[in-house]
């Protein structure tokens, strides 16, 4: 069983269930939790993986990216798997509380990304504006947890209320 194999059967599990136990997920892979423990020292590491594999396989902030398609594809993130903001949220919050110098580099990490995107597109404050758009986004991820939505026409507002801020940060 390769590694990855254990982190897409993590993701699906964590998709259902963003509380999953070790053995939810070893279950899902049809393995032991000796083999994740092998793989993922604790449930900890292998939270961790989980949020660096779902940021690789997922994460629209790429250099090869413009600002309009990666909006256009973190909603469609939204509407593809309803269950990765509950997901990454539960996630972030446990690695919170074990190992907060993680978060605080994956969202520095996160800012940065946004905020060369911004900057290859010209904006004046790139930095601010990256904390503006990441909070736009988690907030309706958020609620479209809870609302139903109409998660177009949202990320075609998020768009238009960026490229409004331009040049007035």
């Amino acid at each position: 069983m390769r590694k990855e194999d254990l982190l897409e059967a993590a993701f699906r599990v964590y998709l259902r269930n963003p509380r999953a136990t070790v053995h939810e997920v070893a279950e899902e892979a049809g393995v032991s939790k000796s083999t994740i423990f092998y793989y993922f020292k604790n449930k900890c590491g292998l939270e961790k993986e989980l949020m660096m594999y779902v940021i690789k396989k997922f994460s629209p902030w790429r250099e090869d990216n413009d600002l309009e398609s990666a909006i256009k594809s973190r909603f469609e993130l939204m509407k593809r798997y309803p269950g990765l903001a509950r997901m990454t949220y539960t996630i972030i919050d446990n690695l919170s509380k074990t190992d907060p110098e993680f978060i605080e580099e994956l969202s520095k990490r996160s800012f940065e990304r946004i905020s060369k995107m911004l900057e290859r597109e010209g904006f004046s404050n790139p930095k601010e504006l990256a904390i503006i758009l990441h909070a736009f986004i988690d907030g309706l991820a958020m609620y479209s947890m809870y609302i139903d939505l109409d998660l177009d026409l949202c990320s075609d507002l998020v768009l238009k209320a960026i490229r409004g801020l331009k040049n007035e940060v």
